[in-house]
């Protein structure tokens, strides 16, 4: 009987690659990431940096983060859903000097500065730039505001505010900006209330953020202090109470009334919110927050 040999042994090249599928293929795979996923996936090879680089990619990535700013942006271009380089050159022009606030994110946007095509994803590359500075400029205005680690209610409600005020920041930019572990947890908490009251950010959506940013379990403390009522003649003693709760709890049920009393405020009231290291040591606050209403 005539002995069976083995197949002999395929190539590299019969097995297939993924840097050989198709380009519009390649294109349909980058366009169903994410922001960061897109970024890394560019840099695994030189084919897979083109299909990253698409124009259609980034334009997605651009309207699904900032509608507003990717229409205005459409509107300069042509007929074909380019982006018209008059608009590009003044977009990117009023931005190229604002410094980028330091993210994870950023240091995957670093290599794609030098790509070839300035269309979509340069203007993202930019916009992203500018909602960071923007967004800083609320993070320092938090921390400037601190006097001998106390901040009135007025710029811890403004800063919320100001957020509100700014078209297009969006649970994207919160997550990339504000519940970064770079940010205190006073900045955290901002961006956690502004998701929740300003953006209706479902509370479960704003938890599994807090969880991804590795931030669920910092903690804050709110003392209410109500100053005592007039009974007879007398004054009564002033009441207070302190609550200390976790990022994480304040999307939960319990968190919803700390949440309302931080929102509503109220007159001859004062709300003090203190924010301690994440080991809880009460002797080493990262900042002290007097919030008075």
């Amino acid at each position: 009987m005539e002995e069976l040999s083995p197949p002999p042994p395929r190539s590299p090249a019969s097995e297939g690659r993924w840097a050989d599928l198709p380009g519009d293929i390649a294109i349909s795979v980058a366009s169903r990431l994410q922001e960061a996923d897109v970024c890394a996936l560019g840099g695994c090879s030189r084919s897979w940096r083109r299909a990253c680089d698409a124009d259609c990619v980034w334009e997605a990535l651009f309207r699904r983060r900032w509608p507003f700013a990717a229409t205005a942006a459409a509107a300069e271009g042509s007929s074909g859903g380019q982006v018209g380089k008059e608009g590009r050159t003044r977009l990117i022009m009023s931005c190229s000097f604002i410094p980028i606030l330091i993210s994870p994110f950023n240091s995957l946007l670093d290599w794609h500065i030098s790509a070839i095509d300035r269309g979509w994803k340069s203007l993202y590359i930019n916009h992203h730039r500018k909602t960071a500075a923007a967004i800083s400029d609320v993070a320092e205005f938090v921390e400037n505001s601190l006097r001998n680690g106390s901040l009135e209610a007025e710029y811890y409600l403004k800063a919320i505010a100001t957020l509100a005020s700014m078209r297009d920041v969006g649970f994207i930019d919160v997550q990339f900006f504000l519940l970064s572990r770079n940010q205190s947890a006073i900045i955290n908490l901002i961006g956690l209330h502004y998701s929740i009251a300003s953006l209706n950010i479902p509370p479960h959506e704003v938890h599994k953020a807090l969880q991804a940013r590795k931030v669920e379990e910092r903690k804050v403390c709110v003392s209410l202090y109500k100053l005592g009522r007039w009974f007879y003649g007398f004054r009564l003693p002033d009441e207070s109470e302190s609550h200390e709760i976790s990022l994480s709890e304040l999307t939960m049920l319990e968190g919803a009334v700390i949440l309302a009393i931080l929102k509503r405020g109220a007159v001859h009231e004062v709300f003090r919110l203190q924010v301690f290291r994440e080991n809880g040591k009460r002797d080493m606050p990262l900042c002290i927050a007097m919030i008075h209403f």
